[in-house]
């Protein structure tokens, strides 16, 4: 266990490694925390070595502030007054492999406790501790977009919420091959694990899939809330023309009382557009069944093969993944490339973790990235000046280096002039994350 102390606050960290029923009490007082902020039921006492295991199976380093000052009558003589949580995993970037991601989640700080910087000393000793242990990327999921842009994060993917209807079913304009079938989920753990191996593999903005996410995608729990058992969850995988798992997908019956009888997708990954629209198809011809529900990429291919275009209805668009550069060389160089090109990009970061000039060199759809020290610039390569932020929105092709500088977001110094470097970022799809953590 490490221990800090700031003003009239102690900070406990843990790392969920080796059991013992110490930490186990420190992890159920966490999660009880995290639950009270989130505003989300506590769970059952019967319910505790799900999360227990959980945890354990992260390898969660979490922390709690605590207020030793806080009256005796307060909860927070007890219980924390803020929490905080990171685990190792990975992130699909384009490159050969993935990325090793910190991947930070359950950030609470309770209402009478905010605006005191505790958010702030917490997350910048983190980022530093990430930054030293190696990892290039840190990611979260933001519940809400006006925190983390102060700390160097940007929104990196994000999803289409959709309504597919399909009173009359859903015609494809293409054949796709292969089946669908029906899944009993106490058969397929091993199946599916191994295919969200291959779906991160596939899938451009991928996020690892958990343990936590293959429990809730094979029906093991409903939400992370309570860890309850879902009821009325029903399964599905497909399988292409040549046998093999391509895809899978959980839902349910979204009941009679909606205007429409629905179908929801609670998980569904899959290793191929074709897989992906295997899947809908077989959802959309349920009988009875007026709509699904489900989520896709923006520019979502699906809607491109549907005979009717128009069944396709967006209901929302929402950011999904926010990244964090913190190696610069070793985000950038394990990335995918579509373009060559040479270009320098000054990074200020008020951090002040990745600030400095960088001269990126790309051929053959691999980078070279070093740090270049003031006065050693090359003088024939284009340099652009941005944000710690704006080079976080660079990683995944969120935003493009013209789209930048026309807003100036980021500034081309010494008067130089527009080139093919401008799409050194471009990539070959919108990423797409469907795990959330």
């Amino acid at each position: 266990m490490e221990l800090a102390s700031q003003p009239k606050l102690e900070t406990r960290t843990y790392q969920a490694t080796v059991r013992s029923p110490e930490l186990d009490e420190s992890i159920k007082l966490f999660h009880q925390g995290t639950g009270i902020g989130f505003y989300e039921q506590l769970p059952e006492e019967n319910q505790w070595s799900n999360y227990l295991d959980l945890t354990y199976a992260q390898k969660m380093r979490f922390s709690l502030v605590f207020d030793p000052a806080a009256e005796p009558h307060s909860r927070h003589a007890a219980h924390p007054v803020h929490t905080y949580a990171a685990f190792p995993g990975l992130l699909n970037a384009g490159g050969q492999v993935p990325v090793a991601a910190h991947k930070i989640s359950a950030v609470t700080v309770a209402p009478s406790y905010r605006r005191r910087g505790i958010l702030s000393r917490q997350i910048t000793a983190d980022l530093a501790y990430a930054q030293q242990a190696g990892f290039p990327i840190a990611a979260l999921t933001a519940s809400e977009a006006t925190i983390y842009g102060r700390y160097g994060f940007e929104p990196a993917t994000y999803q289409s919420r959709f309504t597919l209807k399909c009173s009359h079913g859903v015609k494809l304009r293409v054949q796709v091959p292969g089946q669908v079938i029906d899944i009993d989920p106490k058969q397929f753990g091993a199946e599916y694990a191994a295919l969200a191996v291959r779906a991160l593999e596939q899938t451009f903005g991928s996020v690892d899939s958990t343990e936590y996410d293959n429990g809730f995608a094979l029906g093991r729990w409903d939400t992370w809330e309570t860890l309850d058992k879902p009821k009325n969850l029903r399964f599905a995988a497909y399988y292409d023309g040549a046998g093999q798992l391509g895809g899978f997908a959980a839902y349910k019956f979204g009941g009679w009382d909606e205007p429409k009888a629905k179908l929801v997708v609670q998980k569904l990954v899959a290793t191929s557009d074709a897989a992906r629209f295997k899947l809908f198809e077989y959802l959309g011809n349920h009988d009875l069944v007026e709509e699904v529900h489900g989520q896709g990429p923006v520019a979502d291919p699906l809607r491109n093969v549907l005979d009717n275009v128009r069944d396709y209805h967006v209901r929302s668009i929402d950011d999904v993944l926010w990244l964090r550069v913190l190696d610069v060389a070793a985000a950038f160089e394990a990335r995918g490339y579509q373009r060559d090109g040479r270009l320098l990009l000054c990074v200020n970061d008020p951090m002040n973790l990745i600030s400095g000039t960088y001269l990126f060199d790309v051929s053959d759809s691999q980078a070279a990235v070093s740090r270049v020290v003031a006065g050693n610039a090359p003088a024939s390569v284009p340099t652009v000046k941005l944000s710690e932020r704006d080079l976080a929105g660079l990683y995944l092709g969120t935003v493009q280096l013209d789209r930048l500088l026309a807003s100036g977001r980021a500034e081309l110094e010494g008067g130089g002039t527009a080139g093919p470097w401008l799409d050194l970022f471009s990539t070959a799809c919108e990423g797409f994350t469907p795990h959330g953590f």
